[in-house]
């Protein structure tokens, strides 16, 4: 196609194109370079490692997070499998690509071109069979002069250019200026972009041209074009190249070297790509720590580092995938009962402390069961439905019998009441108590003394066995803080500390199961004699034991990992010797 024709064709696309006017020229003539003079577009933009580094997060994200199709039931939701998009999006969009595989490219495309494009194809009762993705670069919507609906124009791989109705294609725009085609993120960082690479191919031709040699030298007589070629070959061989750097250089017959390069350092050279680290990092929104730059992290502050980044850098994009799922794939009918939603929980997810507080609160005030703590912990739920009981703060009973516990207890309260009242010569003897200078210890009271009475003795028990655990701790934590010279480098510290409280969990069993068990036994002899039960362990209170032993042991580890993580943050901020802090 001749320069006419080809400047027809585009002429006539620019009319009817819905994206920015200048895309023509850009394609046709090629984008102009930055004014860094590097060339910058949507692929070249990768050879940032910042850019790639932020596309990749947070389209691997996109792709690694589960994405069912759920159906609404009359309360709450649950995941249609025998939905046939379910398998597409959760498993194998068309047969040559996974999910993931899938969803990473389209994200990428979004991240890079501000558009993913995907073909759907459909079987002969119109159901969805497939998503094919589409190049952002040669597809883009189109107003059809005729209907005035949009159409997608798709150029394939033999130059032909198809169109496809809208209802054939999944369009997933980024932010934009119409609502239809959103816009390039590379062109809109473009300069930023362009600086980074600049600063990139300058340090590698620094290391690959030449060191510090650059400059000029001067000689007093006159060189024949003969001897100045020689010269100048000569030096280029000895010194020109990064394996050649840092040579002693000699000069003949009185010639004089002179440097007039900047050095890197003198350029302000790294200060420079540490910052396009961080321009580029927010042009992404993303978390410098996630990228590679680790000079502001600390221990305490990675983790809500990461929420936000699940929170204002993720949940967008998901937003946009979900609309877009619902709007292109599921059909205005289905859309009342079957819609498209990630699972984020599992990003969300706090350290072991702030989870297990968590669900305690929701497990003793009534709406989280053993089963939904453990499934949120991706584990299987207790057997014979042991884990779906609902339970109420006090005295943790099932909440379908707190009103009936209620009422028998008032009723016990009655009769004991009644009992000394009417029968026989009680009501006599409740006078005599009532009228004794001395007081007279009711049954309920009596028991409630006894099991105050155990669990006053049972304190320095628990005290004594707590200090034998904290003795250990803080010798082996300050024996190894003394080995890794903490002001250098806290980080092997740390990692040492997180292997520690692993096996250290073993040794708070150790110490605490025979404490905890002769407490338990102790209150449940008490226990059964108030009500003429049978003194003994039983499988519910073992359950119960265990439970409280093992979020005992989390909750001793969550809080003194929390602590001596803060202790090191702070002396490292105010310069104080961390060794001592500890």
């Amino acid at each position: 196609m001749n320069i006419i024709n080809k400047l027809k064709t585009w002429q006539k696309r620019f009319i009817s194109t819905l994206s920015n006017p200048a895309d023509w020229l850009i394609e046709l003539f090629g984008r102009p370079p930055s004014n860094t003079g590097a060339i910058v577009n949507e692929k070249t933009a990768l050879y940032s490692s910042a850019v790639y580094a932020c596309v990749r997060v947070i389209s691997e994200s996109i792709a690694s997070l589960p994405l069912p199709i759920y159906q609404r039931l009359s309360q709450g939701k649950d995941r249609a499998f025998d939905n046939n998009l379910y398998y597409i999006l959760h498993d194998q969009p068309n047969p040559e690509m996974t999910s993931f595989t899938f969803r990473e490219l389209l994200s990428s495309h979004l991240l890079l071109w501000g558009n993913a494009y995907a073909f759907i194809e459909r079987d002969n009762l119109d159901r969805i069979k497939g998503l094919w993705p589409l190049l952002p670069n040669q597809t883009w919507p189109e107003r059809d002069s005729i209907s005035k609906q949009i159409v997608y124009k798709t150029t394939v791989i033999s130059g032909q250019t198809l169109t496809l109705p809208a209802g054939s294609v999944f369009h997933i725009p980024g932010m934009s200026f119409d609502g239809l085609v959103g816009y390039s993120p590379i062109r809109m960082a473009r300069e930023a972009i362009g600086l980074s690479l600049a600063t990139e191919e300058f340090g590698a031709r620094f290391f690959g041209q030449g060191t510090h040699l650059g400059g000029i030298v001067e000689y007093d007589g006159k060189l024949s074009d003969e001897a100045f070629e020689r010269y100048k070959k000569s030096v280029n061989e000895i010194y020109q190249g990064l394996g050649k750097s840092h040579k002693l250089m000699f000069l003949e017959q009185g010639a004089k070297y002179h440097q007039v390069t900047i050095p890197p350092d003198d350029a302000q050279f790294l200060e420079t790509r540490k910052f396009q680290l961080s321009e580029i990092a927010r042009i992404y929104r993303v978390p410098p720590h996630m990228i590679g730059d680790l000079e502001r992290a600390t221990f305490s502050n990675i983790e809500h580092q990461s929420l936000e980044f699940v929170m204002h850098t993720l949940r967008p994009w998901l937003v946009r995938w979900e609309q877009a799922i619902n709007w292109k794939l599921i059909n205005p009918e289905e859309r009342k009962r079957y819609f498209a939603e990630f699972a984020i929980d599992g990003l969300l997810r706090g350290d072991i402390k702030s989870r297990y507080d968590a669900y305690a609160v929701g497990r003793q005030n009534g709406w989280l069961s053993a089963d939904d703590i453990r499934a949120l912990e991706n584990m299987n739920p207790l057997p014979d439905g042991q884990g779906s009981v609902y339970l109420i703060n006090g005295n943790m009973i099932p909440i379908g019998q707190a009103g009936q516990q209620s009422a028998m207890e008032q009723q016990a309260r009655n009769l004991i009441e009644l009992l000394y009242r009417n029968e026989g010569g009680l009501a006599g003897k409740l006078q005599a108590v009532r009228n004794s200078p001395q007081p007279v210890e009711l049954p309920e009271t009596r028991a409630a003394n006894v099991r105050r009475g155990i669990t006053d003795s049972y304190k320095l028990i628990f005290a004594d066995a707590v200090a034998r655990i904290l003795k250990r701790e803080q010798a082996d934590i300050m024996r190894q803080a003394k080995k890794s010279t903490l002001n250098r480098a806290a980080d092997p510290f740390v990692l040492w500390l997180s292997d520690f409280y692993k096996q250290h969990e073993d040794y708070i069993r150790k110490i605490m199961t025979p404490v905890f068990n002769a407490y338990a036994r102790a209150m449940q002899a008490a226990a059964a004699g108030e009500v003429g039960g049978k003194a003994g362990m039983t499988a519910d209170l073992e359950q119960f034991i265990k439970e409280y032993q093992d979020k005992f042991v989390s909750r001793h580890i969550g809080i003194s990992i929390n602590q001596l993580s803060e202790a090191l943050d702070q002396a490292a901020a105010e310069g104080q010797d961390q060794l001592e802090a500890l």
